[in-house]
């Protein structure tokens, strides 16, 4: 079992309610794929050091890949959440 959160949910707030041991899943704005590269880079690293660094949890748009973003971001998301560590 698993917590799911929404991208308007405050996934560090959400991570000091449930504890280490909750495991969670979320939660960046689908719209931030719409920005520059550099942008949604920082978002991915900001999400995960905010549910607990690398390895605490699963990372996935807090409502999934919207109508026409482009292919191109989902590819900077994909390779932020693959290559980061703290």
């Amino acid at each position: 079992d698993s917590v799911c959160l929404d991208w308007g949910v405050d996934i560090a707030a959400a991570r000091k309610i449930l504890g280490p041991d909750t495991p969670v899943s979320g939660n960046m704005d689908p719209m931030v794929l719409f920005g520059p590269e550099a942008s949604i880079r920082k978002e991915v690293r900001t999400i995960i050091d905010s549910a607990g660094g690398p390895g605490a949890h699963l990372l996935n748009l807090g409502h999934g890949v919207m109508q026409g973003t482009p292919e191109e971001a989902v590819g900077f998301f994909v390779d932020e959440a693959k290559s980061y560590t703290k």
